[in-house]
C-alpha cells in the first residue's frame, strides 16, 4: 500500500505544512554551497588513503568523531597530485513522498514490531539526510524474505 504524506517542517515552508499549491521561501539563503554526495566505504577508503601523510589529523583540529574503522589516517589534505572529480547532479524541485508499507503477520497476533525510517530530508538541495537508515531497512529486507522463504514465521507480526 502507497499513500501520500505531507509532513510539517520543510525549510521551504517555515511554520506550516508543506502541501501542494502553498507559497514556498526563498532557498538561496539555506542551499548548500558545498557539494556532497554519499558514497559507499569502499569508495571512501582509497579517498582517505590518498590523503595519508598529507595536513592534520583529526585529533588536531579536535574533530575525533572523523576517525572510523577505515585503513586509513584520516587527514584533512590536500594532498600534492591528487584530484578528485565530483560529478553531483541534483533537481531543485518540490516533489512528494510516499511511505511504503510492508506487513508479515506473525504468529501472535496481538503483538506488533513497527520498524521504520524516515524518507524525507529537511536539507534543502538533497536527501543525504536518511540514506544510512533506507541502506539498513533494505538489508534488513532481504534477510527477512531469505528467512520467510527458509519458511521462517516470525512470532510477532511486522
Amino acid at each position: 500500500m502507497l499513500f501520500l504524506s505531507t509532513y510539517p517542517g520543510d525549510p521551504t515552508t517555515p511554520g506550516y505544512p508543506s502541501k501542494k499549491g502553498v507559497p514556498r521561501a526563498d532557498t538561496s539563503a539555506v542551499t548548500p554551497k558545498i557539494p556532497s554526495l554519499p558514497i559507499s566505504y569502499r569508495a571512501a577508503e582509497p579517498l582517505l588513503k590518498a590523503l595519508n601523510g598529507f595536513g592534520l589529523q583529526a585529533a588536531e583540529v579536535n574533530r575525533t568523531a572523523w576517525e572510523g574503522a577505515l585503513d586509513a589516517e584520516y587527514r584533512t589534505g590536500p594532498a600534492l597530485g591528487v584530484k578528485l572529480s565530483l560529478d553531483n547532479k541534483m533537481e531543485s524541485k518540490i516533489t512528494p513522498i510516499w511511505n511504503v508499507i510492508g506487513h508479515i503477520n506473525g504468529t501472535n497476533p496481538d503483538e506488533t514490531l513497527i520498524i521504520g525510517n524516515h524518507r524525507d530530508t529537511w536539507m534543502i538541495g538533497g536527501n543525504g539526510d536518511p540514506n544510512s537508515g533506507s541502506a539498513v531497512l533494505v538489508e534488513l529486507t532481504k534477510a527477512i524474505k531469505k528467512l520467510t522463504d527458509a519458511g521462517w514465521k516470525p512470532k510477532r507480526n511486522m
